[in-house]
């Protein structure tokens, strides 16, 4: 197909705008951007060549705005369903059938995997930022270590890989100190020191590797 088959030239447009929303979306992976306007770029140049009617190129603007609205507002699955419903018809209509003898089939199916895709994309992207941000410290908390230095209520324990400063909670320490071997679990984090438990059975365990770490 030449540059100025009408099926080639939305295929182009499509691909380009799906690469950039790719990068806009997940950040950090500069291939999308770059082939997505690189496929934009030689696709307008296309659709410049063949002049095509202007009311499909409508159809393809509001396709895209249908799946910035879903990325928007949250809703994955209803709006982008619309956008792919709006982004086949731009297809269909963006060149004139009279002249250009546009694969309807062709256009349609692309329309569908790419509508399907960009579905996919916004809703893994959305809900990977709606979740809180977890640092090291949040991401101990709940978690079962062993007692490496006697809790009295200070002391050493060994979890996710390395060691820790811990510290036995006021309601722990009644019970007296916690002796090295023991499995504990970190209940909180206050400054640099880890606020434990004694672990109970069926809490989750923390596999040592085989080297270890220090923590301050």
């Amino acid at each position: 197909m030449e540059l100025s088959d009408p099926t080639l030239v939305f295929l182009l447009i499509t691909v380009g705008l799906v690469g950039i929303g790719v990068e806009v979306l997940t950040p950090g992976g500069f291939f999308p951007a770059i082939a997505g306007i690189a496929a934009l770029i030689l696709g307008v140049v296309g659709f410049i060549d063949i002049d095509a009617p202007g009311g499909g190129l409508g159809l393809l603007v509001v396709s895209i705005a249908f799946f910035i609205a879903a990325a928007a507002l949250k809703r994955y699955t209803a709006l982008s369903i619309v956008g792919t419903v709006f982004l086949v018809l731009a297809g269909i209509f963006m060149f004139d059938r009279s002249s250009d003898p546009t694969s309807i089939p062709a256009v349609a199916v692309a329309s569908l995997v790419l509508g399907g895709f960009m579905m996919f994309v916004i809703e893994r992207a959305g809900k990977a930022r709606s979740r809180p941000v977890m640092t090291g410290w949040e991401e101990l908390i709940g978690m079962t270590g062993e007692v490496r230095s006697t809790l009295d209520p200070v002391g050493q324990i060994f979890i996710d890989g390395a060691l820790w400063r811990a510290e036995l909670t006021p309601e722990a320490t009644a019970r007296g100190p916690a002796a090295v071997g023991e499995s504990v679990r970190v209940e909180s984090v206050r400054g640099l020191t880890l606020m434990v438990v004694r672990a109970m059975p069926g809490d989750p365990s923390v596999h040592a590797p085989d080297k270890e770490g220090v923590h301050p």
